[in-house]
């Protein structure tokens, strides 16, 4: 399994998938579904400002594969540093939990889904 591309050449920063305004799809070679990375949590309530605010995650799920999974961060609510680091995160948790031996292709999407 290797990484066809990487993240730092589609044209975007971490800023606009956090904030929703893009979404990174995951394609897999030997799988007909795709993977969506959710990188903002529901919203949940701030006592200080009396107001809903997204939080931080960072997960992959696809419905046709009947997968959902969490990076290291995600759990914690963490936000990453940069892009590379995402990646390598993404990498490994595909490796981890979706058995497959297929090339790992990254993809931006205008369409964000949040689960």
């Amino acid at each position: 399994m290797k990484t066809t591309n990487k993240l730092k050449n589609l044209n975007t920063t971490l800023d606009n998938l956090y904030k929703g305004n893009k979404q990174i799809n995951i394609n897999l070679s030997d799988k007909p579904y795709t993977f969506h990375v959710v990188l903002k949590g529901r919203p949940s309530y701030n006592n200080t400002t009396n107001e809903f605010e997204p939080t931080i995650d960072c997960m992959i799920s696809s419905f046709g594969a009947n997968l959902f999974a969490r990076t290291n961060k995600g759990m914690k609510y963490e936000k990453y540093k940069n892009l590379s680091t995402l990646q390598t995160a993404l990498t490994k948790l595909i490796k981890n939990t979706v058995d497959t031996n297929g090339d790992i292709t990254f993809s931006i999407s205008d369409e964000v889904f949040s689960f």
